[in-house]
Order: C-alpha cells, then sequence, then structure tokens
C-alpha cells in the first residue's frame, strides 16, 4: 500500500498542534491502521477555524483515493479465496475490514455475491451427496417393512431411525430440487425430485417434477434451457468482474449485457441484483463529488461526476451538477490566463 504510505509521510509534515484533541494526531493513527474511513472522519470533524484545517484538506482526496485502492485490494483477496473455495477466509477478511473504508459498497456487494456463489457450491455437493443416500436407501426399502415384523426394542428404535432418515432426505431432495429447477437447471432438479417420488410415492408430487420432464423431453425447450444457462453463465461473470475490479466499465458492461437481454424472465433476478449495485454506486459517488465540491476540489468532484454519467445518463440532478462545475472549471481557468 504505497499510497497509503505516502499519506502517512504527507500528514507527517502537517504543523503541530499541542492543544488538546489535535486531529493531526488522530489522522495518522487512523492511517497506520489502514482506517481510512476513520480518518475521513477526523477530518470532517476538523472546524475551519483549527489551524490544522487547511493542510488536512488537503489530505481529504488522497485520503478516499487510498481507501479505493485499499478496498480493491480486500475484494481481490476475497475474491482469490472465494476461488479456493476458502470461503471462511473470504468471508472474515471482509468483515474485518468493512468498516476501515470509505464507501464499503463493493465489500457489501461482493459478500452476498459470494454468499450467492458458497449456496449455489453447497448445494450442488449436496444435490451430489442426496442422490447417493437416496440410491442406498432405495436399494433397502424393504429393511423398514421388515423391522416391523420384530418385537425387539432395537428392532423398533432402528425402524424408528430409518423412518426418520427416510422423511429427513425426502424434504431435503425436494429442497433441493426446487432450487435448481428455478435456477432451470433441469435435469439436476429432475434426478432429485424424481428420487424424493420414488422415496415417497404416496405423497403429492412436486409440480416442478413435471415440468422438469417437460423440458428435457422437448427438443426445443432443451435448447431453449441450453441457451438460458449459457446468458446466466455469462451474466453471473461480467457481475463477478464488477465486483472483483469495481470499475465503471464493468458495470457498465454488465447492464449492456442484461439490457440486451431485458425481455428474458431467467435474468430478471440479475436485473433487480444490478440495479440495486448502480443506485447504490450512483447515490454514494453523488455524495463524495459533492464533499469534494464543497471542499473547492472541482476538477476532482467533475471526474467523479462524469464518470457516472453512462450510468443514468438522464438525471437532471447529474447533469445539473456536471453543467455547474464545468462552468466554475472553465471560471477557474480563464482567471490562470488572464
Amino acid at each position: 500500500m504505497h499510497k497509503a504510505s505516502s499519506l502517512l509521510l504527507a500528514v507527517s509534515v502537517i504543523s503541530g498542534c499541542a492543544s488538546l484533541g489535535n486531529p493531526e494526531k488522530k489522522v495518522i493513527a487512523a492511517l497506520e491502521e489502514k482506517n481510512y474511513a476513520r480518518a475521513i472522519e477526523v477530518i470532517n470533524d476538523t472546524p475551519e477555524s483549527h489551524k490544522q484545517y487547511p493542510l488536512l484538506q488537503e489530505q481529504y482526496a488522497g485520503i478516499l483515493q487510498a481507501s479505493d485502492d485499499f478496498r480493491h485490494h480486500l475484494v481481490q483477496e476475497a475474491e482469490a479465496y472465494g476461488r479456493r473455495q476458502e470461503w471462511a477466509n473470504a468471508f472474515d477478511i471482509l468483515q474485518e475490514n468493512r468498516n476501515k473504508v470509505v464507501d464499503p459498497y463493493a465489500i457489501d456487494e461482493l459478500t452476498a455475491t459470494l454468499a450467492i456463489m458458497e449456496g449455489r457450491q453447497l448445494n450442488e455437493l449436496l444435490a451430489e451427496r442426496r442422490v447417493e443416500q437416496a440410491q442406498a436407501m432405495l436399494e433397502s426399502m424393504q429393511l423398514s417393512e421388515t423391522l416391523s415384523r420384530f418385537r425387539d426394542s432395537r428392532a423398533v428404535a432402528e425402524k424408528q431411525r430409518i423412518d426418520e432418515e427416510r422423511e429427513l432426505l425426502i424434504a431435503d431432495l425436494k429442497r433441493l430440487g426446487e432450487y435448481f429447477a428455478e435456477q432451470q437447471k433441469w435435469m439436476q432438479a429432475r434426478d432429485l425430485l424424481r428420487y424424493a417420488q420414488q422415496l415417497a410415492p404416496e405423497q403429492q408430487p412436486s409440480p416442478h417434477l413435471a415440468k422438469a420432464q417437460q423440458v428435457l423431453n422437448n427438443a426445443d425447450q432443451r435448447a431453449r434451457a441450453k441457451h438460458n444457462q449459457a446468458i446466466q453463465t455469462e451474466a453471473e461473470q461480467l457481475m463477478v468482474r464488477y465486483q472483483r475490479d469495481g470499475t465503471m466499465d464493468s458495470l457498465l458492461a454488465a447492464r449492456r449485457f442484461l439490457d440486451r437481454h431485458k425481455n428474458n424472465p431467467v435474468l430478471s433476478k440479475h436485473r433487480d441484483r444490478l440495479e440495486q449495485w448502480s443506485r447504490r454506486r450512483f447515490n454514494e459517488e453523488m455524495n463524495t463529488g459533492e464533499a469534494l465540491y464543497a471542499r473547492g476540489q472541482y476538477k476532482e468532484a467533475y471526474r467523479i461526476w462524469k464518470q457516472l454519467a453512462p450510468l443514468y445518463p438522464n438525471d437532471e440532478e447529474l447533469n445539473k451538477k456536471l453543467e455547474r462545475s464545468r462552468r466554475v472549471l472553465s471560471n477557474l481557468k480563464s482567471l490562470q490566463q488572464s
């Protein structure tokens, strides 16, 4: 984190203040702990009348940039843990450092994304395990009936355990089958729900079983299901890429892809999630730009607002801020030239 080191050096040259509640020392201490949110909070709480105020304000944009770099580093490290399926480490590093960055939106969204990825992988593993258990239980279906003929308490207890295991297995097969049906992974859904029906033929089968069988028996629907799976995968990859690098280009790429498939219902949840990310990013960076503008850092504010323009090009408030900052920058340039 060479930028953080540079910030420490820059802050350390701020003129000392022996008065009580020295903000310089608080900023230095926060940066030593890589707590950029705390450093910004100290600067925001420092009144204009304080003699360190001007020099602390000079550090504001740099600390914001260092916070962004630190957040990007955390996201990359958590993503690496996720790729290695070290889920506990991935969540721990995000949770432990979330409150240290100024805008934790990327960390929050990555946490949610990792939770979905972890759940998806766990369901895949559980599905394999439950299929194996169902196959084994089907092979010994007569055991429970045979045990019911015994008077011995051991037989009674064993039958009860088998029946309880069967009920739990059936419930999990249905839950997993319906999960994969919602994901339109019809082959996995069909196999899981079919085993549930075979283990409990007296129960009403899940309606998703009939749907899965219908889809898999129809060539056109199989092709459509394959296409939908492909676009779902591409959408997820684009969204994960945004979580990994946090750039506006990645966010816009994901939005463009989803817009091209806006009439496809299988991407409705993806669209909803991406819209939440976009709106949160937009609101937070609008506020960041406003804070910079209020401190006279017009060029930085304009840069932040400008990069938001493709996200919501028709936003009236954003366009007003861009026009206002352009006029200020133009006037400042004219003053400098004169």
